[in-house]
């Protein structure tokens, strides 16, 4: 058996894109277990172990799209692991937030219906 997945190197590399060398890179499930020469199932369950599933981190007030940017959109140069380890932090003292699904749905609607136009009835 593998040893344990540190969760600070999992969070940079599942869900910053952070590769083994600094650089940025989207990493499927597959591509993480690759990395860390374990198995996709032992990536899930460090993921849920250590609460960094998607569906926790839905459940969060914690901007993963915008820790995300600040990774990718960072300039040559600039310390990508400083800028994860902010975001770890805001990571672990991160409050579960209430989610209203109907109202998200219903903006995400508006939203689409603004940029598409109506949906079409069958």
């Amino acid at each position: 058996m593998a040893a344990p997945l540190d969760p600070f190197a999992l969070f940079c590399a599942y869900h910053l894109g952070l590769d083994a060398s600094g650089g940025v890179r989207f990493a499927h499930l597959h591509d993480v277990a690759r990395r860390f020469a374990v198995t996709t199932d032992e990536v899930t369950a460090a993921l849920e172990r250590h609460g960094m599933s998607a569906a926790r981190m839905l459940e969060l007030d914690f901007d993963l799209a915008g820790a995300q940017f600040d990774i990718e959109a960072s300039p040559p140069g600039v310390d990508l692991a400083s800028i994860a380890q902010m975001h770890w932090e805001l990571f672990l003292n991160a409050k579960p937030r209430a989610r209203d699904w109907i109202a998200e749905a219903e903006q995400a609607a508006r939203e689409n219906e603004e940029i598409f136009g109506p949906a079409k009835r069958h």
